[in-house]
């Protein structure tokens, strides 16, 4: 069987960096690094935006998208693109031969298709980057940041220590299995 695409290998329109495009009548230009360019159009009263794709020596793609909307706790609303295919209501929409969440485009995200290790090392690096440092596994500690609840902080340095020996089993594991092929190669015998 064959297996899924990654997120990352289509063009996406996150509306999650479009939030103020949303809460009006409002145009957003969009390109990618292959020189296409997308115009979307919102229309906030009719709950839809129209989506114009140019790819460069291609025809113009032109998709009418639904919007929907869910209220924040603290006030205003938060706005989400509702799926042409599955009518689900996504953050993210992706172009496969059409504009559609990543279930309905078959997608899956990169994490999926990581090692252990691999795994672990990301895991150590997103609370490094949560406490503001550099990422790495003996990257130095820099400390609380300015601003940063100690409880927070205090969380975010178990949640760290947790990821880190995770890490390094899992290192381990590998040096392990590594020494095993090792010592199952014959080395040639001189003369």
């Amino acid at each position: 069987p064959m297996s899924k695409a990654l997120t990352t290998s289509r063009m996406r329109l996150d509306i999650r960096t479009m939030q103020d495009d949303t809460l009006a009548p409002w145009t957003h230009h969009h390109q990618w690094k292959n020189g296409t360019t997308a115009v979307l159009r919102f229309k906030r009263r009719e709950k839809r935006a129209t989506i114009e794709l140019s790819v460069p020596g291609k025809e113009m793609h032109q998709t009418a998208v639904e919007l929907d909307t869910t209220p924040q706790h603290f006030g205003g609303s938060r706005a989400w693109w509702v799926c042409p295919c599955c009518h689900a209501r996504v953050g993210v929409l992706y172009w496969s031969w059409r504009w559609q969440c990543r279930k309905c485009a078959e997608l899956v995200h990169p994490s999926t298709r990581q090692t252990e290790s691999s795994s672990a090392y990301s895991r150590v690096n997103r609370v490094r980057r949560k406490l503001g440092w550099n990422g790495g596994l003996l990257s130095p500690m820099a400390g609380r940041m300015k601003g940063m609840h100690r409880t927070t902080y205090a969380r975010l340095l178990k949640e760290l220590s947790q990821a880190s020996v995770a890490a390094v089993g899992a290192g381990d594991a590998n040096i392990e299995r590594l020494s095993k092929r090792v010592k199952r190669i014959r080395m040639p015998s001189r003369p």
